[in-house]
């Protein structure tokens, strides 16, 4: 990597870090829940014979860059909200925690997605209780996150 590249990323990250604050660390665990779930992902297509497609790694790809829109939207509404609300002259006292509850709810999706991944390579080593208990939260989510 060229001395004028790392500079250039290294301006870059610090000047995200500082204008983002807390949403940095969101942003680094939602990436992290999603590297290992493609990894995962990867494992399974291959471990279980189901192989690889472009055409679903270009939808899954897809959906992880959905997952991204959204904690960016979260993060918009958080500073967005606020700006209205002192603008209104109303204080809350607190943060919006848009971002959080987002960041939150795709990192505990991807780590169910994980859990799956790792059950279906090798369901004789995975612990089966802990199989249920990710179907279960997986459907709970669902039923939660669907329109009335």
């Amino acid at each position: 990597m060229s001395k004028a590249l790392k500079c250039a990323l290294s301006v870059f990250g610090g000047t995200a870090a500082a204008l983002f604050g807390q949403y940095g660390l969101f942003a680094a665990l939602v990436a992290a829940a999603v590297a290992l779930d493609v990894v995962t992902g990867l494992v399974k297509a291959k471990a279980t014979g189901e192989g690889l497609s472009s055409k679903k790694a270009n939808r899954g790809f897809w959906k992880k860059m959905a997952l991204f829109a959204a904690l960016a939207f979260g993060i918009f509404l958080d500073f967005a909200a606020s700006a209205v609300l002192l603008h209104a002259g109303v204080s809350l006292g607190a943060d919006m925690p848009f971002a959080l509850v987002i960041s939150t709810y795709i990192i505990i999706n991807e780590a169910i997605s994980i859990g799956e991944n790792l059950y279906l390579t090798n369901p004789d080593s995975f612990p089966k209780w802990i199989a249920r208990r990710l179907q279960i939260a997986r459907d709970s989510m669902n039923d939660r996150s669907k329109p009335n």
